[in-house]
């Protein structure tokens, strides 16, 4: 496998990884107990990994560039679901 189809594969699963990582936050905040401790433990922790993975997603970005739109979409799509949970989980505190 040459690098063009390896960085290509790559791109394709960009931003996914936070996407997965930020997913079971909403199910938590629909489902969840607000007071329960664990569950509020639990959702910044998976918070705190969605944005390690979004530092690592961005690295990977500066290192080969992000050239077509829908990769900028999901940029954009990422970042907004992390700022709304954040400003959820805020909200609980």
């Amino acid at each position: 496998m040459n690098d063009t189809e390896s960085s290509r594969a790559t791109a394709q699963g960009a931003w996914a990884l936070p996407l997965l990582a930020l997913a079971p936050l909403a199910a938590i905040g629909i489902l969840g107990d607000r007071a329960s401790t664990l569950w509020s433990s639990v959702s910044w922790v998976l918070w705190a990994v969605a944005v390690i993975l979004v530092a690592v997603e961005w690295t990977l970005v500066r290192r080969r560039g992000m050239h077509r739109s829908t990769r900028w979409g999901m940029c954009i799509l990422v970042h907004a679901i992390l700022a709304w949970q954040l400003a959820a989980l805020l909200m609980r505190v």
